[in-house]
């Protein structure tokens, strides 16, 4: 059946600044030449050099594609820009003729067809695999064999190149070479696969040549599908699908119907083992009087219902602790409020209302000291670590310390807590890894130098103030 190749100059105007701009079709192939080469058609042609090419339309018929207004009978695409292509000829003896459009990166096509190659076909090529499928060698006449296939040559096997979505209900996909399948076979080489394993429904499909149009139900707009083919798909003259180039990612169009909804796996209830807290976040913000203002906030799951509190320990040294708060468990987060410079940490666990506790998440962070004038002693670091074992650790510049107002917390249900002073009893805590806690010796230490320091520039200010009042002193008595 003859189709009519309709190639239309499509402009596409671009409004910017008040001016319009129009795009122009890429240049007419030309230089087609055509010969046969151990029974495939090898076909080249000059190179369009106007625009940047996308790949080119590689167009064949019995008769003369430039005679009869673009009638052609079938064709072929490159995988790329280049400037050949092989491919095995149609059944039938007789002429050839082959025509070429070039494709440019913006999807414009060559306007028109201005040359094309003419090829003798000698002899009738086999038929491609598949025509001898029902073929029984028990009822064949005595001494007759099933016939042969050519020999492939040029691309062993057929390669997916591309996908795209057309319409809600339509997907294209082409590939390296003409396709051909089972017609009853077809369902079981073909899936569509959506998040989660579900499937999208297929109703119909079609295949012209290197192209294969799929008909499905309405697809999910945004939804990825994982288009797969596997046998029996194959190309032309026994190509198999290529091992790796089978399947393609889509997503689905966007005038689709809306994703279904699915809600969040729930968490199973397990009496004895209640879950740690999640997303727990800690924030230090630095206030007028030296010290700080922490929050910490996190996320529980509570799900099935089974929790009933977070039970949350602070420690200065991050190997005593004070003594428990217990909190609903409905809280996000707490504040607490003069925290003094140095080591603050804080071990969180639930607690089930069968009265099993979790396994607990400790939080820390380690506040440098600000000294009026000076800038921030030390550098302010944040760690955390699970019921695992496993912690992370990360320095932070100093000048990054949040000052006043410079930081938005968001509290969303956060309670106060008091924060503990040198006079709360403090205890240790079986089952908790202190490997990253901070050194309090190194603590002391640093507030002798802290004090070093502030004497050092209490005495260069009196220096200085007593230069200048010296200073004046002696101006005063030469003037007298």
């Amino acid at each position: 059946m003859k189709t009519k190749l309709t190639v239309a100059c499509t402009l596409t105007f671009l409004a910017l600044s008040g001016q319009v701009f129009a795009q122009s079709a890429p240049s007419a192939v030309m230089g087609v030449d055509a010969t046969l080469q151990n029974g495939e058609v090898s076909v080249s042609w000059t190179a369009v050099s106007s625009d940047p090419i996308e790949y080119y339309r590689v167009y064949y018929s019995a008769e003369s594609i430039l005679d009869n207004d673009g009638l052609y009978d079938d064709f072929e695409v490159t995988d790329g820009d280049e400037t050949t292509l092989t491919f095995l000829p149609p059944l039938g003896s007789g002429d050839l003729y082959i025509a070429v459009i070039a494709v440019a990166q913006n999807g414009l096509e060559s306007e028109f067809f201005t040359d094309e190659a003419r090829l003798e076909l000698d002899a009738e090529p086999l038929p491609p695999t598949g025509v001898f499928k029902d073929y029984d060698e028990d009822k064949a006449p005595t001494g007759q064999k099933p016939p042969s296939l050519p020999p492939v040559t040029g691309s062993a096997t057929a390669r997916l190149l591309k996908g795209s979505v057309a319409t809600p209900e339509k997907m294209v996909i082409e590939f390296s070479a003409s396709m051909t399948v089972d017609s009853a076979r077809a369902p079981e080489g073909l899936q569509i696969e959506g998040p989660g394993g579900t499937v999208l429904q297929i109703k119909n499909i079609t295949i012209e040549a290197k192209t294969i149009t799929i008909t499905t139900e309405v697809q999910e707009r945004g939804t990825v599908y994982n288009v797969q083919f596997s046998e029996p798909f194959e190309g032309r003259a026994g190509r198999k699908l290529d091992a790796d180039d089978r399947s393609v990612l889509l997503t689905g169009h966007a005038d689709g119907k809306n994703p279904v909804p699915t809600a969040p796996p729930q968490r199973v209830s397990d009496p004895m083992a209640p879950p740690d807290l999640e997303n727990v976040t800690i924030v230090p913000e630095l206030q007028p009087n030296g010290a700080y203002l922490v929050t910490l906030q996190w996320t529980v799951d509570n799900t099935p219902g089974d929790l009933y509190g977070i039970v949350v320990y602070q420690t200065r040294d991050g190997q005593t602790f004070g003594p428990p708060s217990l909190l609903p468990i409905d809280i996000g987060g707490v504040q607490l409020a003069d925290v003094t410079p140095g080591f603050f940490g804080m071990y969180l666990q639930t607690i089930n209302s069968y009265g099993y506790v979790s396994p607990g998440i400790f939080q820390y962070a380690n506040l440098p000291i600000y000294i009026p004038g000076y800038g921030f002693y030390g550098d302010l670091t944040f760690g955390s670590m699970n019921a695992d074992g496993e912690v992370q650790f990360n320095e932070v510049d100093p000048k990054g310390v949040p000052l006043g107002d410079e930081v938005e917390v968001e509290p969303e249900n956060i309670t106060t807590l008091e924060v503990i002073t040198e006079d709360t009893p403090m205890e240790t805590l079986e089952g908790v890894d202190h490997s990253a806690a901070f050194d309090e010796s190194t603590l002391r230490m640093n507030w002798k130098l802290v004090t070093l320091i502030t004497s050092a520039v209490a005495v260069l200010i009196i220096l200085i103030v007593g230069g200048i009042a010296l200073t004046a002193k002696k101006n005063s008595s030469t003037e007298a």
